[in-house]
């Protein structure tokens, strides 16, 4: 089976505080995955880490076959689309009104 992403023991710290703690997983190719966890999960970071907007503090992944220490992992990302969601609002609207604007 054809992996597009696997991850092995993927952490990422920032000071004392761990975002991803040992994290492993493999996604085959044609697989839809969601990320589903609380705030504060990891979800955001791991997207980031694959994106290479960072650097993981430990483990490693390989993103279509490529490993994230790959001179040419940026060809792997060209193959892939992701958003980064930063919430937003309306500074001069109260919250009540941005959901409502939305």
């Amino acid at each position: 089976m054809e992996y597009v992403l696997t991850a092995s023991a993927l952490g990422k710290r920032y000071g004392h505080c761990k975002a991803l703690d040992g994290l492993s997983m493999a996604v085959p190719q044609g697989a839809v995955y969601g990320l589903v966890g609380k705030n504060g999960a990891g979800k955001t970071t791991l997207i980031r880490l694959i994106c290479g907007l960072q650097e993981p503090s430990s483990g490693e992944y390989t993103l279509y076959g490529r490993k994230n220490t790959a001179r040419d992992i940026a060809q792997s990302r060209r193959r892939m689309g992701a958003v980064v969601e930063t919430p937003a609002g309306y500074l001069d609207m109260t919250a009540e009104e941005n959901l409502r604007q939305q």
